[in-house]
């Protein structure tokens, strides 16, 4: 069975001058990670805070489904979602 992410929402667009809502991915981990102090937000300010846990996401393939956004994830390799603002669902291939 294969599953994929659909980030419905992202609160912190304006802030860090681009979105990630309404993207739809491959899940490519089972189960998400922790936050941890040393997690470092997008501004390399402390990412430990109101979100407990996160999806690890492949910058890769946030840029195969919104190529634009290569320009602002050209240097991270994993960006770390919260769970809150994504939808993880089974689907039958990864073309739909």
């Amino acid at each position: 069975m294969q599953f994929r992410m659909f980030i419905f929402k992202d609160p912190d667009a304006k802030d860090r001058g681009y979105s990630l809502a309404g993207i739809k991915i491959p899940l490519t981990i089972f189960c998400p990670v922790t936050s941890a102090p040393n997690v470092l937000s997008y501004d390399d300010s402390s990412a430990h805070g109101p979100y407990k846990e996160y999806w690890p996401v492949p910058t890769c393939l946030l840029v195969m489904a919104r190529p634009n956004l290569r320009r602002h994830l050209k240097d991270i390799v994993t960006l770390l979602v919260p769970t809150d603002w994504v939808d993880v669902a089974p689907v039958d291939g990864w073309e739909r």
